[in-house]
């Protein structure tokens, strides 16, 4: 039994990282944010979706003696999902590890690059060779829809891979659950909801291709005056295989888009969003003959579930590793720049 401690009260701890959790079956011991509220709503939500509550005990800033390093003294607590604002991250992570605890941390894994191979290198130095775990949670490179895709293109069936291309078009609104967190309203880091969205966005392309991308030439723009400082990047991509491709992203559009396309010399795949929230619809052509799947991506499982793995071997894969989410920030942060050789 791996024991397990939430640190992060917000949206997406409760609405994914919780039902995963539930759903591998995996133990979850305490709960940890700054106020006893907010960590209080998780153990709710635990409950509601039918989960053991009876043994997760609360830790706050509000409470002198039980607060996150009262948490990270406990003997029985072997992991630490890590789910703060981005410029909180690096530290309470180097913090966890420091405690001898195994570390899921959401992504993007710094707000800079310089922060994050600062962490990735102490992570390397320290902490690797104590078989203790550092992992990020990017759970587009744990999408069955998205290893589909990248299988595909491996086996060469739609051939030599020649042009990837990105369009994520979404309107975000004040009022919105996401938009109303204060971190993400007022960023102290570069690029907004562009850094904090895009790198999936990244993964997802490098992960299909199987492809770098070595270079970037973008016009990134505030069109919102809430959306500070970007809501808008287009770009275009070189990769370290020859393609070349693509990504307009923008939180600002009142047409909405989610599509990827991936086109060889053979034939592509198109990949959209299905109707149902996770699922990905795949228009695979192939000289001549064209074909539809339907895939449920199960993301979040499969990226807590190869969490809870690498907690008993002491060794995170490739999907989950600092070095790929390294490899994402370095993209978005040439983009957020203007262009530039990509430097992780």
């Amino acid at each position: 039994m791996v024991g397990v401690a939430l640190l992060g009260a917000g949206i997406y701890a409760k609405e994914a990282h919780i039902p995963a959790l539930i759903e591998n079956k995996g133990t979850l011991l305490a709960v940890y944010s700054r106020s006893t509220k907010s960590a209080n709503s998780v153990v709710d939500e635990v409950s509601k979706l039918g989960g053991q509550t009876s043994g997760i005990d609360v830790y706050s800033d509000e409470e002198a003696s039980r607060g996150l390093d009262e948490l990270l003294q406990r003997t029985d607590i072997d992991a630490v999902i890590v789910v703060l604002p981005i410029p909180t991250q690096p530290d309470v992570v180097l913090k966890c590890l420091a405690a001898g605890k195994h570390v899921l941390c959401e992504k993007p894994i710094a707000k800079d690059v310089a922060t994050g191979r600062a962490l990735v290198q102490e992570y390397e130095k320290t902490y690797a060779p104590k078989n203790l775990v550092l992992a990020v949670a990017e759970q587009f490179r744990y999408d069955r829809a998205y290893i589909r895709a990248r299988d595909i293109i491996a086996s060469g069936e739609i051939g030599n891979l020649e042009h990837v291309h990105a369009r994520v078009w979404s309107d975000l609104q004040p009022g919105s659950k996401y938009y109303e967190t204060a971190w993400r309203k007022v960023p102290e880091y570069q690029g907004g909801f562009i850094l904090d969205g895009g790198v999936h966005f990244v993964a997802l392309m490098r992960l299909v291709s199987g492809q770098e991308i070595i270079e970037t030439k973008s016009l990134a723009i505030q069109l919102k005056p809430h959306l500070p400082p970007v809501d808008t990047v287009n770009a275009a991509l070189r990769f370290s295989g020859g393609a070349t491709g693509s990504l307009s992203f923008s939180w600002a559009s009142k047409k909405s888009a989610f599509e990827f396309i991936f086109a060889g010399s053979k034939g592509s795949i198109t990949m959209r969003m299905g109707a149902i929230w996770g699922t990905s619809i795949m228009e695979i052509e192939s000289e001549g003959k064209e074909r539809t799947e339907s895939i449920e991506g199960k993301a979040m499982f499969e990226e807590i579930k190869a969490f809870l793995a690498a907690t008993a071997s002491g060794k995170v894969e490739k999907a989950g590793s600092s070095q790929e989410a390294l490899a994402d920030l370095a993209v978005i942060e040439s983009v957020l720049s203007g262009s530039g050789i990509v430097q992780s």
